[in-house]
């Protein structure tokens, strides 16, 4: 199959870095970038007319937990002040006594749902830490069947996160120590790993930095070795682990996981905005952001999620500038990652004050380069002969762009991905003006929907204190009946 993308504004690559090709042209065979530039002379099967939109390498979403938004709507709790930026532990941390595991069909929904939502937004890509826990060949079989590209295998942990009966927070270890857990992580990439003609790659996922012993992180980056697949790590996301890895291993989160071998050019640290010296924590900043840049890690940096939290990187140009490498993920809906260069961008020059800071070329880097390369795949997140056909089709012709100069400025600071019209992976259409090629969108929504509203409905039964789903986040204005 043959395809040729024509007149639109294609982000090219250099051999270095992207580059503007006006009117461009983007030749696809099979599952390979042919050419890029400007020949529309090719005979091919399909010719695509983008004109007046934008011709983007596939985006790499470095964080897509695949489930539904139940959580989402529950991180602004206003019943607590104690969570310590970790809001996420109001459904993460349950009381122990109350937990019942999700019945099969609620996780497949929430697998479907989270991954058609980033493919549909523009990532052909995307690296998934976890969702709901779940049949191994259901979650490949899903996949299979939406078309997008996703690096997964199960997580595993050392120790568990509960709340108490009184409310409190702890850590609770696991008497296998998570070795179990990474066995099933190991298991599933040797059976899974270039399923799906390659659309299933394998990662190692030990859950949070601070749940996971060293020995468990030490036989990780050994497993990952053996296996040459890459790691993500949530590491640096809020105050409350900070604090518990401070006062576990007497060093702050980055100098520990340094000490256990975790870190190299294929680990992928989720957010890593919390360090020495951040203006949440009264500890001074050391070597951290060293250590990750000479290490060749990747930091996954989730703007969105953490403006949610009331917490920021400090800051995006801040780790730029020590040589630290950056990629974007989205973690929380609405999974939009187009979007997500946004958030960088202005969090940033709020952070610093600089209204000149975090420019659109480095954050629509992050989002393509820099997600590609912390998982080891120059083939990806570029438009080049020789590369993976993932393309993103974009629609500049909108109101809200309004007349635009730069294609690139106009889409970080303006674009959304309800602008994206086509996405391609390996050479196959799978959105095509805004809708699934392979599945029925309308069905997948109601079933969503109707899953979240029975978890929301239900909350009271599990909840620490029998609090409803409108106790925790009070309704925006009441409702008539």
């Amino acid at each position: 199959m043959k395809i040729r993308i024509d007149g639109g504004v294609v982000v090219g690559w250099s051999g270095t870095g992207h580059e503007i090709i006006p009117d461009g042209s983007v030749l696809i065979e099979n599952d390979t970038i042919r050419s890029v530039g400007k020949d529309k002379s090719q005979a091919v099967d399909k010719v695509i007319d983008a004109s007046g939109k934008i011709v983007s390498p596939g985006f790499v979403n470095l964080h897509v937990h695949s489930q539904l938004n139940v959580g989402d709507y529950l991180l602004a709790d206003v019943t607590r002040k104690d969570y310590l930026t970790a809001n996420w532990f109001v459904f993460g941390a349950p009381l122990k006594e109350k937990i019942t595991p999700p019945p099969a069909p609620a996780v497949a929904i929430g697998r479907k749902y989270a991954l058609f939502s980033a493919l549909k937004n523009g990532a052909t890509t995307v690296l998934d830490p976890g969702g709901g826990p779940g049949a191994l060949d259901e979650y490949v079989a899903i996949v299979g069947q939406q078309g997008g590209r996703v690096f997964f295998s199960p997580p595993y942990r050392s120790s568990d996160i509960f709340t108490d009966a009184q409310g409190r927070l702890y850590y609770e270890d696991r008497e296998d120590k998570g070795r179990p857990g990474l066995e099933r992580a190991v298991a599933f990439i040797k059976q899974y790993h270039g399923a799906h003609n390659g659309r299933i790659q394998g990662i190692l996922n030990p859950a949070q930095a601070e749940t996971c012993e060293p020995a468990l992180l030490k036989e990780t980056a050994a497993a990952a070795k053996e296996l040459d697949v890459p790691i993500h790590l949530h590491a640096g996301g809020n105050a409350r682990e900070f604090l518990h890895i401070l006062n576990t291993y007497r060093k702050p989160v980055v100098e520990y996981l340094a000490g256990t071998g975790i870190l190299g050019p294929r680990t992928t640290l989720g957010h890593m905005a919390i360090t020495g010296g951040h203006s949440r924590i009264d500890y001074p900043r050391g070597d951290e952001l060293k250590l990750i840049a000479e290490s060749g890690a990747t930091v996954g940096h989730c703007p969105h999620k953490c403006a949610k939290m009331a917490f920021a990187m400090e800051s995006f140009d801040q780790y730029l500038a020590a040589g630290v490498r950056i990629g974007l993920g989205t973690d929380t809906y609405p999974l939009d990652i187009i979007a997500e260069m946004r958030y960088a961008s202005l969090i940033s020059r709020l952070v610093d004050r600089d209204a000149s800071g975090a420019r659109p070329a480095d954050c629509f880097n992050a989002a393509t380069i820099g997600g590609a390369d912390a998982l080891g795949r120059k083939d990806l997140g570029r438009l080049a002969a020789g590369a993976k056909a993932d393309v993103v089709i974009i629609n500049l012709r909108t109101t809200r762009y309004g007349p635009w100069r730069d294609p690139i400025n106009a889409l970080v600071e303006y674009g959304s991905g309800a602008d994206v019209e086509t996405v391609i992976v390996d050479g196959e259409i799978v959105i095509d003006n805004g809708r699934s090629t392979r599945i029925d969108e309308d069905e997948l929504f109601a079933q969503a929907n109707a899953g979240a509203q029975r978890a929301w409905d239900g909350w009271v039964t599990r909840d620490w204190n029998g609090r409803s789903t409108e106790d925790i986040v009070p309704p925006a204005f009441p409702t008539r009946r």
